[in-house]
């Protein structure tokens, strides 16, 4: 992919600076969950993460690793879905990308 870029990297959520105590296995949690819904859906050109105990800060999601359903899923919903599970320490919710996708595959 020419314009290849990162969608989103843990370190980027890990090493940010907060002024309260956060847990950072939210976040591995959350790369677990979205990797594993892009995979399962059908919505990535390879694979991405094969052992889900290697998520570490250097771990990324990619434009190229995803289909172009894929990049419209995170344009349409990623962002809101990321938010809402980090924000409601709830991980392993994928309701957000779940409507998201339906409604893509709809049209």
């Amino acid at each position: 992919m020419e314009n290849d870029f990162t969608v989103d990297k843990v370190s980027w959520h890990t090493k940010k600076v907060r002024n309260y105590d956060f847990d950072n296995n939210v976040i591995l949690r959350y790369f677990e969950t979205a990797i594993r819904f892009f995979q399962d859906n059908g919505l990535t050109t390879k694979v991405i993460v094969k052992d889900f105990r290697n998520i570490n800060d250097d771990t990324c999601i990619k434009a190229s690793d995803l289909t172009q359903e894929g990049i419209l899923l995170v344009k349409k919903a990623y962002g809101r879905w990321a938010d809402y599970v980090v924000d409601k320490n709830m991980p392993g919710d994928t309701f957000i990308l779940e409507r998201a996708l339906k409604k893509i595959r709809s049209k």
